[in-house]
């Protein structure tokens, strides 16, 4: 008779348990469902891949993520950052996921979750899955954008092109110089500095006749010798400006080993990036510095920076039409990392106040 009065008192209490995991897990739904829909309003929002992981983070911290660090890199520039509490106060267990695009992006994500177990973790890795095909899609859809784009310059045959504004601008330089001279001293300086810079502008023209004749299939990959300070200045010269060169190995003379020519168009981008500025004020300078290293050689470049590279993110300085400063083609700094990195170097790229900082790291002639 006691096991028999016991049961309502029984039935009553596991009817009050299951109330209660219902409502809790009734609870955590609803939350989750609101996390999803708060991700997906995103994907209809334009931001960029890189703006995601702060506007998707509130949702993601709603839907039981404590914690969400990244790093990587986008078109050549590190990136990181971090969301939520210290590690130490979250759940042991993690999940991950990378985005990788085309060589040019390659970001790690890492995900903490208030719980080690149960529902609440198994929902939270659901919404980083979200998060993640949202990410993805993103960047997908970014990289089928300047896909389409460059397709359509390189139908203009993309090198060419800023072959010819680089000659171009230093006709119009050299011109412009010309007239502005005042007496034969004067003309006499902008001719001696003529026959030093004429080679290497002839050297340009006769490519750029090469490639409109007979169009090569690819640059030739014909490594060699080079003198880096030789063309560094010539580089200079080319562009109509005057470099402040420093060499921690004054006493040698400094050798790399790639295509020479390839490493001349990438000075050309990046001294031709400043010219307009430093010839504007011709207090400005540029500064470069050369440093040896065991099998590399590493130069910075620091020079003044233009108004719209100084509005743009760090990261996306290396991005495809992402300057927009006027007179450009928005490709400069992208052809000159490129080309680079074809010829066995790497291109990075600072921001420091009004001044921008290239640092290329070179393979050293043996």
């Amino acid at each position: 008779m006691t096991l028999y009065a016991s049961l309502p008192l029984l039935f009553v209490a596991t009817g009050l348990v299951l109330l209660s995991a219902v409502t809790y897990l009734a609870r955590l739904f609803r939350r989750h469902r609101r996390a999803i829909s708060a991700l997906l309003e995103l994907a209809q929002s334009n931001l960029d891949p890189l703006q995601l992981p702060a506007a998707g983070w509130p949702a993601l911290a709603s839907g039981g993520i404590k914690r969400m660090e990244f790093s990587g890199n986008w078109f050549g520039q590190p990136v990181q950052n971090i969301f939520g509490a210290p590690p130490e106060e979250c759940a042991p267990n993690t999940f991950s996921f990378s985005v990788i695009s085309d060589g040019d992006i390659h970001l790690d994500f890492c995900c903490y979750s208030h719980n080690s177990r149960g529902e609440s973790r198994l929902l939270a890795e659901h919404l980083s899955g979200v998060f993640h095909l949202l990410l993805e899609t993103a960047v997908h859809s970014r990289m089928e954008s300047l896909s389409a784009a460059l397709a359509e310059q390189v139908r203009l045959m993309l090198y060419l092109q800023h072959d010819l504004r680089n000659l171009a601008q230093w006709v119009e330089w050299l011109a412009a110089d010309f007239d502005a001279a005042q007496d034969d001293h004067e003309l006499l300086a902008i001719a001696l500095r003529l026959r030093t810079s004429s080679p290497h502008a002839a050297t340009r023209a006769q490519r750029i006749l090469d490639v409109i004749c007979k169009p090569p299939d690819s640059v030739p990959a014909v490594e060699h010798p080079v003198r880096l300070n030789e063309v560094i200045r010539q580089a200079a010269e080319h562009a109509g400006i005057a470099v402040t060169l420093h060499d921690d190995r004054p006493d040698q003379e400094v050798s790399v080993w790639l295509h020479r020519e390839l490493l001349n168009r990438t000075l050309d981008n990046l001294f031709t990036h400043a010219a307009p500025l430093l010839r504007s004020q011709p207090d400005m300078t540029i500064s470069v510095n050369i440093a040896h290293q065991t099998d590399k050689v590493a130069v910075s470049i620091e020079m003044p920076c233009l108004a719209e590279t100084v509005r743009l993110p760090p990261e996306r300085l290396f991005e495809p039409f992402a300057s927009g400063h006027p007179g450009g083609l928005g490709l400069g700094l992208y052809l000159a990392r490129k080309t680079l990195a074809e010829a066995g170097g790497e291109l990075l790229a600072e921001v420091r106040e009004q001044h921008i900082c290239f640092l290329l790291t070179l393979p050293a002639a043996l």
